[in-house]
């Protein structure tokens, strides 16, 4: 039993840093880093605050991301038994 919790929690936990990285890091874009840099030095924090939260959003509804920490709470479940 050990080893099948030790295995799902892995497995889970895995799956949990992908989902974070292409959710997160993935809707960001590769023009949104460079577009960071302007050379004119325009803060417009209102919309840097919308996109943190709809990169938020999109992590919260992400249905491997609530597959991932069930399985991580299953498998601590399974090691306490």
């Amino acid at each position: 039993m050990q080893q099948i919790s030790d295995y799902l929690f892995m497995g889970s936990l895995i799956v949990l840093v992908v989902t974070l990285l292409f959710k997160g890091l993935g809707s960001m874009g590769a023009s949104n880093a460079t577009g960071n840099l302007d050379l004119q030095m325009q803060q417009n924090h209102k919309s840097d605050l919308v996109k943190q939260d709809s990169i938020i959003s999109k992590i919260y509804k992400s249905y491997f991301v609530w597959i991932s920490i069930t399985g991580i709470v299953i498998s601590i479940v399974i090691s306490k038994v």
